[in-house]
């Protein structure tokens, strides 16, 4: 059995069913079994630091660690820094005149914010969740780094979408938008940082995901677990296929792999 030191978990449609607003209570408990186990566990999300207060699914369950924005800002749970790579101011700029004349709604991401250009129907809902607003990004791309965007256009627009952000890639975990990120960019970043921090190898670690944007991880990870609730894509990168997150997938496959 792989020696496993450190967990790394995907939020939603992984630790929390898409439209709920509770972890179920068999993945409540499997956490605080690994924790006692003595695996680290961390997050590794889509989501930015921001929006996490916001997420109170969450409240009250430790982590060691936080791998946000597709791997683009990472933190121990202290606040400890152990990477971040924003887009280049560059490449944004280019993307501005475009997004301006299509009206597409793009959030703009910090670490402690998310500046949207304009909010239509396709965004509506999540800046309102969020509590994002509009403003000047022209400006804010000038003052403040931008690790990631979230852009609210389908799939089959997402190719003209990077050939106006030059040196980016896509990302997907949500059917109404794709996460822009700095090319070489994804969750495995976020991975090898942490485990450098820790003095562990990705053979010690495991990974637990199911959109599009937890293909990299899984494969990095020396253990990669998709949901059953998974996209194609996601349990084609995985060594193991568990249950759907509704119906305790990730508690099977912890008690599957001997953690708990």
């Amino acid at each position: 059995m792989a020696d496993i030191q450190a967990a790394f978990f995907d939020i939603d449609g992984t630790l929390l069913p898409f439209g709920a607003e509770a972890l179920p209570a068999s993945t409540v408990d499997a956490l605080a079994r690994l924790r006692k186990n003595g695996v680290k566990t961390f997050i590794a999300t889509g989501r930015p630091p921001v929006h996490l207060p916001y997420l109170h699914a969450l409240d009250g369950i430790p982590f060691d660690g936080y791998v946000t924005m597709n791997g683009q800002y990472c933190y121990l749970a202290d606040g400890t820094l152990l990477y971040s790579q924003f887009i280049d101011k560059a490449a944004l700029r280019t993307l501005l005149p475009y997004i301006q004349a299509e009206k597409l709604s793009v959030g703009f991401v910090g670490r402690d914010f998310c500046l949207f250009n304009l909010i239509n129907d396709l965004s509506r809902d999540f800046a309102r969740e969020l509590q994002q607003g509009t403003g000047d990004v022209a400006a804010r791309i000038e003052a403040d780094d931008i690790y990631q965007l979230s852009a609210f256009l389908p799939p089959e627009h997402e190719a003209e979408f990077l050939r106006r952000c030059p040196d980016c890639l896509a990302v997907r975990w949500s059917p109404d938008f794709c996460d822009i990120l700095p090319a070489g960019g994804g969750k495995p970043n976020g991975l090898a940082h942490t485990l450098a921090h820790l003095g562990l190898t990705r053979a010690q670690a495991i990974a637990f995901g199911d959109g599009g944007n937890d293909v990299t991880m899984l494969q990095y990870a020396g253990i990669g677990v998709a949901m059953g609730n998974a996209c194609a894509e996601a349990k084609a990168a995985a060594d193991y296929i568990t249950e759907d997150v509704t119906h305790d997938g990730l508690a099977h496959a912890l008690e599957h792999f001997g953690l708990i």
